[in-house]
């Protein structure tokens, strides 16, 4: 029998690489290398992608084009392979409290202790993203997997984390940290245990100074007694900074804690800080309404309908001209598609032009901008029914929420709460844009934006966002406003940064400048003697 050929390095490179996408190993340590000249074709075959300084791999296509996106698809997981390295490690601070949240978007600097040596580490994942090491006292005992994205990543248990928080990191990291105090339930021999490795008195007094400020007497209670176990002169209330550098949210103190929903907490927290921010932007940029009548109004959003369903639909990376576009919003007969990707993008223009006119009919029709469970669920039918009767998307996937976890292409950062979230947060969506007293501009710019971050469908999330802006600004007296698809980057920039960076300003000031335009458009367009009248 003839001998078996050895393989050549570029099969066992392919092998290697085929052995564990099989298995969906997408990211492995760089320790699992093969042989030199192996590893060589791995990187100049571009089957996979190098980060955390070499540390770890990512298995990727060759004709890959996006590395960041790539990487932050796989953070958690790139993250979770840098800690085992160091084990015992653990993430700590406000990204630990986070994660315990359930709130899994990749922070740009994220802190843990390791216990396996004395040195620091700062390790750079990707572009500007790293992970900061810092010896510290660690066992494993202390330390919970939490799952991140398909990643189970180590976090301090609860107890151990309380013990960690300075005053600095409970200035940055209020909002979240309020929302993990107000609903936290821990067991006392887990808070013994952590004093004892860690008896800081002044710092979870300040703690339990905060809990009893959110309501939870029981945690108040239970950090009262172990500080008072561990320190003859416990730290008066004035000494931990509660009330003057770290202050409980006001939108929180009259709300009761029965929900056992931290997010819904916390969704409230961030809204209300828009609001106050939004409601002095908004004003100085744009001013009240142009004093159109609401037969006016309407003219003018069903005049921008076509050049809105284009860049609407093309926002979203649908690729259709604007000759098509314009006659499928029209109904003038078609050229015949020669794609799927054609008749995609077709359908969705579509079903754009049937959601338009449901919102025109909404606003001449309905008495009060309501925004709830029952208009989204319309919308979002009319956006897709073209696409069912073409047979792309199925009858089922048009029966409410999404019912998986998503994450979001192209780069971004915002990861979408988790699917079981979805229905309470579109409730508390829909009851913050229900008070009377929010003003008009502000309810249409976080209307857009938290639905957008809440991302409830699989698809279409986008374009249903910007209709029930409109929805909100042509109840309010204001124009049809348009963001050009040319506009896409600095526009999702924006949204990233109030998604992830909890900062409205950019996203504030860019739809005041596409409000304001509308506005004076509108008004130069009106005929002469409505201006007269006016």
């Amino acid at each position: 029998m003839p001998p078996r050929p050895r393989s050549t390095p570029r099969e066992r490179a392919l092998a290697w690489w085929k052995e564990r996408v099989d298995a969906d190993r997408y990211v492995v340590p760089s320790s699992e290398s093969p042989a030199p000249a192996v590893a060589r074709l791995l990187r100049a075959d571009r089957l996979i992608l190098e980060v955390a300084n070499r540390r770890v791999w990512i298995l990727t296509e060759p004709d890959r084009t996006d590395d960041r996106g790539i990487f932050l698809r796989n953070y958690w997981l790139v993250v979770a392979e840098i800690l085992r390295r160091w084990a015992p490690a653990a993430i700590v601070g406000i990204p630990a409290v986070q994660l315990h949240l359930g709130e899994t978007a990749p922070p740009a600097v994220l802190p843990a202790i390791h216990r396996a040596n004395a040195s620091r580490y700062a390790i750079e994942l990707f572009d500007e993203f790293r992970v900061q090491l810092r010896p510290g006292s660690i066992t494993t005992a202390q330390i919970v997997d939490v799952p991140a994205q398909g990643a189970a990543v180590s976090v301090l248990k609860s107890a151990s984390l309380l013990t960690t928080l300075d005053l600095a990191e409970l200035e940055l990291g209020m909002e979240p940290t309020s929302a993990w105090l107000r609903h936290l339930v821990l067991r006392t021999p887990d808070l013994d245990a952590a004093l004892a490795e860690r008896p800081r008195p002044l710092v979870l007094a300040r703690l339990g100074e905060l809990a009893k400020g959110l309501g939870n007497v029981g945690l108040s209670k239970q950090i009262d007694a172990a500080v008072g176990a561990i320190s003859t002169f416990p730290p008066s209330a004035a000494a931990t900074g509660v009330g003057t550098r770290v202050v409980v949210p006001a939108s929180l103190t009259a709300l009761p804690r029965g929900t056992g929903q931290p997010w819904l907490d916390r969704q409230l927290m961030v809204l209300d800080r828009f609001r106050s921010v939004l409601d002095r932007l908004l004003e100085d940029r744009v001013g009240p309404p142009p004093g159109m009548s609401l037969a006016r109004l309407v003219g003018n959003a069903r005049q921008a309908k076509q050049y809105d369903a284009y860049h609407n639909t093309t926002m979203e990376g649908y690729r259709i001209t604007k000759a098509v576009s314009d006659a499928v919003v029209n109904g003038t007969p078609l050229p015949e598609t020669s794609s799927h990707e054609e008749l995609r993008a077709i359908m969705a223009v579509k079903g754009y032009s049937r959601a338009f006119d449901l919102v025109i009919d909404l606003v001449r029709t309905r008495p009060a901008p309501t925004i709830d469970e029952a208009l989204i669920l319309d919308l979002y039918v009319a956006l897709f029914r073209p696409s069912v009767d073409a047979g792309i998307v199925t009858e089922d996937e048009l029966r409410g929420w999404r019912s998986i976890d998503v994450g979001l292409a192209g780069g971004w950062r915002h990861a979408p709460p988790a699917h079981a979230k979805v229905a309470s947060l579109i409730g508390g969506l829909s009851a913050f844009v229900a008070q009377p007293e929010l003003r008009p501009l502000t309810r249409a710019v976080l209307t857009q934006l938290e639905f957008v971050t809440i991302h409830p469908f699989l698809e279409g999330n986008g374009r249903l966002a910007r209709l029930l802006m409109n929805y909100a600004l042509l109840n309010a007296g204001y124009p049809w406003v348009t963001i050009r698809s040319d506009e896409r980057r600095p526009y999702f920039q924006a949204l990233e940064r109030a998604q992830v960076e909890s900062e409205i300003e950019t996203l504030g000031e860019f739809l005041a400048v596409h409000i304001r335009h509308a506005a004076d458009a509108a008004k130069a367009s009106a005929p002469a003697a409505n201006r007269r009248r006016r």
